[in-house]
Parts: C-alpha cells; sequence; structure tokens
C-alpha cells in the first residue's frame, strides 16, 4: 500500500481523465460535498459489475443527501463507457489508462475532505 493512502488521511487529489476524456481533479469533482470514492478493476471483473449494479441504487440515495459518487476503474476509454452504460450509472468515472496520472498539490483551502476508512 501507498504511504500517503493510509486510514484516517486526506485521499491525494489526483487528477485523471474521466468517462468523455476529459482532465478532472479529485477536489473538483468533490466540490464542497461528501464523496464516495471507489476504486475497481474494472467491467471484465464480475464483482466489480454487481458492485456497480448496486451502487447504481445507492447513488440514487447519495443524491439525496448532495454525497457524490465517483469511481476510478483502469478500463480504457470505450470499455469505461461501456460499462458505465451495461450498469446504467450516472456518476463519473475517471480512468487509470493514463500511466502518468499525476497528484496535484494540495493547498489548505481546497484541500479534499474525505477520509480512508
Amino acid at each position: 500500500m501507498r504511504a500517503d493512502i493510509v486510514p484516517g488521511s486526506v485521499f491525494p487529489d489526483y487528477e485523471l481523465s474521466d468517462h468523455p476524456a476529459t482532465r478532472r481533479k479529485l477536489s473538483e469533482l468533490q466540490g464542497q460535498h461528501p464523496m464516495v470514492l471507489v476504486l475497481s478493476r474494472g467491467g471484465f471483473c464480475p464483482k466489480d459489475r454487481r458492485q456497480a449494479e448496486l451502487l447504481v441504487q445507492l447513488h440514487r440515495e447519495l443524491e439525496v443527501s448532495y454525497c457524490r459518487l465517483v469511481t476510478i476503474s483502469t478500463d480504457s476509454l470505450s470499455e469505461t463507457n461501456e460499462y458505465r452504460t451495461g450498469v446504467g450509472a450516472h456518476w463519473t468515472f475517471l480512468r487509470m489508462q493514463d500511466a502518468s496520472f499525476r497528484r496535484t498539490s494540495i493547498s489548505p483551502s481546497t484541500r479534499m475532505r474525505s477520509t480512508i476508512l
């Protein structure tokens, strides 16, 4: 495990491409709201597909509470979009396909408020 991703710490503010291929920072997606971040192996994994199907139901509840849901997946752009459509997901999927993803500096004013459990 990475030294900066441990229980009780602030999640790093990564910048990755989303499902329409736009670069997005986690703090930008979160805004002033709580956020649930799901790490996915991708649509090929039956367990992850099942989890995403269940997250569709949870997402409705999260939206009522102004809570964001974001999935980081290892899939390519076409696989990500096929996966989202297949399970009926309407939240943001970020892609780890860019092996060169970069961590952005976090200032105290824009620091991620998400806590790793």
